[in-house]
């Protein structure tokens, strides 16, 4: 069962790899594209006043976008580590899972306010934006749960 388990993860990690560079290609030219005009013909409207936020929220999208993908191949990696370890759920997990929120929230915010690149003068915050990064919590929280269930059964004999 543990090899299937680990198996599984790797198809999983390789999965995450091969979409995560193709999303990085992409936001990352349309990142170039915002500020060159070059690969993507799609050229931000500055506006006088806004121009350092909209800086921000092109530069944001893709490092939170950067940062997503690390910290989910790091949680990949970790388990897939563990359970060749015989560790279900390992602990360093837990940080990882709390970072991811936060990241996403990030990342998905600075989305959610593309307009703004092109020339609007308001700011959205959506749902998505918002409860996204609150089901990862949950699921840190309940993986903080599993960790200490596991925890205390390793100790018992």
């Amino acid at each position: 069962m543990k090899q299937n388990s680990t198996k599984s993860l790797k198809w999983l990690t390789g999965a995450v790899i091969v979409l995560g560079l193709i999303s990085l290609g992409i936001i990352t030219s349309q990142t170039f594209g915002f500020f060159y005009g070059y690969p993507v013909q799609q050229r931000a409207e500055w506006i006088e006043g806004f121009k350092c936020m909209q800086m921000s929220i092109i530069v944001l999208r893709l490092a939170g976008t950067i940062t997503c993908f690390a910290l989910l191949l790091a949680f990949l990696f970790s388990s897939i580590k563990a359970q060749k370890n015989g560790v279900l759920f390992p602990r360093k997990n837990i940080g990882i899972l709390f970072s991811l929120a936060a990241a996403s929230f990030v990342t998905l915010f600075c989305s959610g306010n593309m307009h703004i690149v092109m020339g609007t003068r308001y700011i959205t915050l959506g749902f998505t934006e918002l409860f996204v990064p609150v089901i990862i919590c949950i699921v840190a929280l309940i993986y903080r749960n599993a960790v200490q269930v596991s925890e205390e059964n390793s100790l018992t004999i």
